[in-house]
């Protein structure tokens, strides 16, 4: 049967071609905004990111150029221009590692003493902000198959992020032990936490439960994590702190010789 132009069938179906007209119209104006509010972030997340250090560099050079400054104040600024170069040399390889993953090489190692190394590096920025680094290890030799530089990364992000979240007075737990077949690795602070609607995402690139930032450390992280056959996980409560286990597989072998190279 022919549908005449005025027929109510005819009518109908220009309704739904318009509704639909308008449906994709929808969608893509959600998708424009959803770009647009994707790329601001990102340019917010970059000005936060780079600007803290590249003012202490600015601010430490200007400081060198002077006559009358000492010795150990001139060391001082040099050790911060150092660091800051070192902050911005691991940004840089967050950001390119989002768009083409480097490749994790495998060794054996052992975690104590793995551990150890970068919470020593750090101990100076919690003494700054109030907030101690503690030491529960477990009985090692503990070794499992990684990557010494980029599981030391994953330690420095993890400590970081929660030495940022304890306030003066906290603590920020680092533990290690056995558990069956893996090592676990825990991170622990008694910060402000994370509330409970943020936690399924904060793996995900540009996630961050921080006011300002990219979020890209715990993305990458995970990463590392994962392409070691490892798994991280996180528990937290508002107002009693996080804690975050990462779990290995161990090396059975525990071949002290081979983990110390």
């Amino acid at each position: 049967m022919e549908i005449l132009s005025h027929d109510e069938f005819f009518d109908l179906g220009q309704a739904f071609n318009t509704m639909a007209d308008k449906l994709v119209e929808l969608q893509e104006n959600v998708k424009r905004q959803e770009r647009q509010a994707m790329f601001g972030r990102i340019a917010a997340g970059l000005v936060h990111d780079l600007s803290h250090p590249i003012q202490n560099i600015g601010n430490s050079t200007r400081l060198l150029l002077r006559d009358d400054l000492d010795r150990d104040s001139r060391q001082m600024f040099q050790r911060t221009i150092e660091r800051e170069l070192e902050t911005l040399k691991h940004f840089m390889d967050d950001l390119r590692n989002i768009v083409k993953p480097k490749p994790i090489e495998r060794f054996a190692m052992e975690v104590n003493g793995s551990i150890a190394e970068i919470i020593e590096a750090m101990r100076g920025e919690g003494d700054r902000v109030g907030v101690a680094l503690e030491t529960n290890f477990g009985e090692g030799p503990l070794i499992i198959e990684g990557d010494r530089f980029a599981l030391g990364r994953v330690y420095r992000n993890l400590i970081t992020n929660a030495i940022q979240a304890t306030a003066q007075g906290g603590r920020v737990t680092i533990s290690t032990s056995r558990a069956g077949d893996r090592v676990e690795v825990t991170v622990e602070d008694t910060g402000s936490g994370i509330p409970a609607d943020k936690l399924s995402g904060i793996f995900e690139d540009f996630v961050t439960t921080k006011r300002r930032g990219l979020g890209l450390g715990l993305a990458i992280s995970k990463r590392i994590v994962e392409q070691l056959d490892g798994t991280i996980t996180v528990e937290s409560e508002v107002g009693r702190g996080t804690k975050f286990t990462l779990r290995f597989p161990a090396r059975d072998d525990r071949s002290e010789q081979a983990a110390a190279s």
